[in-house]
């Protein structure tokens, strides 16, 4: 009866092993769990040197943001933005955990398991690059902080922020230029953080017949 009960513990014992080592993530910080996200869009000075291009904050930037609320982690009703022709902007993912405290920064801390995907716009309408940084400084790629550059007009789309975390050695597969606009995202494996969405219109430099 001994080795009964022995061999049922070890049997045990394996399947929690094997049910712990699934590569099928959740969900970094459950949507549902989240107490709001905000997308900021900054207005920078692009500055192109030969093949090296940085960005540079001045004075009396334009600033816009976009705020997600509830559990649906939706916008207010009516809400959107504009962003200008030829005009460059830095966004910032700010997430707020239950407390109200920020939660972004978990997201970068784990690159090797997450990615942002941007959709929605027309096809070469923006160019989109992340500079995200760990708390030690170190240069990854998530996309709770980058770059987009608008490259021509374009009539009012859906853009789809989805932050993906990804099962392990997935990321190492993404093109971490290339993939950030790519339609087919879930072919990396792994489960959703945040799905936002929000309407966004492309218009003419200083454009006055649109509320900025």
């Amino acid at each position: 009866m001994k080795n009964i009960h022995l061999f049922i513990i070890a049997l045990f014992s394996i399947s929690v092993f094997s049910s712990c080592s699934k590569d099928d993530p959740n969900p970094e910080v459950d949507q549902e769990e989240v107490s709001g996200a905000t997308l900021v869009f900054t207005e920078v000075k692009k500055v192109v040197n030969g093949s090296n291009v940085s960005y540079e904050d001045f004075a009396g930037a334009e600033v816009e943001k976009i705020e997600f609320k509830g559990n649906d982690l939706l916008p207010e009703v009516g809400a959107h933005l504009h962003l200008e022709k030829y005009k460059s902007y830095r966004f910032n993912l700010i997430v707020r955990d239950f407390a109200g405290r920020e939660s972004q920064q978990t997201f970068v801390a784990r690159d090797d398991q997450h990615f942002a995907f941007i959709l929605g716009a027309p096809a070469d309408a923006l160019s989109i690059s992340y500079a995200d940084k760990k708390a030690d400084g170190t240069a990854v790629k998530v996309g709770t902080v980058g770059y987009i550059s608008v490259n021509k007009i374009a009539e009012s789309f859906t853009f789809n922020y989805i932050l993906r975390h990804l099962n392990p050695g997935v990321k190492s597969q993404i093109d971490l230029v290339k993939d950030i606009t790519n339609k087919e995202y879930a072919k990396f494996g792994g489960a959703n953080d945040l799905d936002l969405k929000f309407s966004l219109h492309l218009v003419e430099e200083d454009d006055h017949g649109h509320d900025h």
